[in-house]
């Protein structure tokens, strides 16, 4: 699991960092998606349209509850 946990942390940093126009060492595991990165709501939306478009499943989850780049990428690792 932690494998699976770790690739999907690296691919999904290195597309939110892409779509941000960062640096993927300047997203930390405990980044607010909101406070850190500033991202607005339409961010997250059009972000995980990305991420659906990467093949994740991402349905199921409650970004209501997603507050940092972790709690993301733990959401998507549940939703497999």
């Amino acid at each position: 699991m932690d494998n699976d946990l770790d690739r999907t942390k690296k691919g999904v940093r290195e597309e939110l960092a892409n779509y941000l126009g960062l640096e993927p060492e300047d997203i930390d595991d405990d980044s607010s998606l909101v406070e850190d990165l500033h991202m607005k709501a339409s961010d997250i939306t059009d972000f995980m349209e990305v991420l659906t478009r990467m093949g994740m499943e991402t349905s199921g989850i409650d970004m209501t509850e997603t507050e940092t780049f972790l709690d993301l990428v733990e959401s998507l690792t549940e939703h497999e």
